[in-house]
C-alpha cells in the first residue's frame, strides 16, 4: 500500500465498526499493485491499514487527485 499524503497530515474520525472501535481516514488518494485510487486506511490495534477502496483504479496518483477533488 502507497499513500500520497503523509500520515501525519490525514485526517482521522473515531468511529465503532463491526462492534470494533478504530480511526477511520478521510478519503486519500492511495495505491497497490493494481493502480491508484481514492481510498481510506485505518488504525486499529496500533496499525495503520487499508480499510476500504471507494474508486475503480487509476493509471496515475494525479487522475486519482482530479477525482478526489471532484467528489
Amino acid at each position: 500500500m502507497q499513500i500520497q499524503k503523509k500520515i501525519e497530515d490525514i485526517k482521522f474520525t473515531p468511529m465503532t465498526v463491526f462492534g470494533e472501535e478504530m480511526e477511520v481516514s478521510e478519503n486519500i488518494v492511495m495505491a497497490s499493485a493494481a493502480g491508484w485510487y481514492v481510498g481510506a486506511i485505518c488504525k486499529e490495534g496500533g496499525f495503520i491499514q487499508p480499510y476500504d477502496r471507494y474508486t475503480d483504479y487509476f493509471a496515475t496518483p494525479e487522475e486519482a487527485s482530479k477525482f478526489l477533488e471532484v467528489v
